[in-house]
């Protein structure tokens, strides 16, 4: 583990930020999985399983990758946290926004 006291604050607010998302991507999977359980115990079309799991997937890539950014100090915890905010990128763009 890094020390905290001497990182620069920069880093610990990026590591936060990162963070932050990687929590948003498991709870946004973890309500798409309640979604299709709801929508499939009373016969309604739902987001399918295909989107979930898609979702399930970015989701324990971003946390993978926040692990190894915490872990990590300068440059590969920035990368990681990039990482992070990549996957939450792309997964809003494929399956929200277009």
């Amino acid at each position: 583990m890094t020390k905290v006291e001497t990182e620069p604050r920069v880093l610990r607010v990026w590591r936060g930020v990162s963070g932050a998302v990687a929590v948003g991507l498991v709870l946004l999977a973890l309500a798409l999985i309640g979604v299709q359980v709801y929508a499939g115990t009373r016969d309604l079309p739902g987001p399918g399983v295909d989107v979930v799991l898609w979702h399930v997937l970015a989701a324990a890539l971003a946390v993978v990758a926040q692990v190894f950014a915490d872990r990590r100090s300068r440059w590969p915890a920035v990368a990681c946290g990039l990482a992070v905010l990549v996957v939450g990128a792309i997964t809003l763009w494929l399956f929200w926004w277009a």
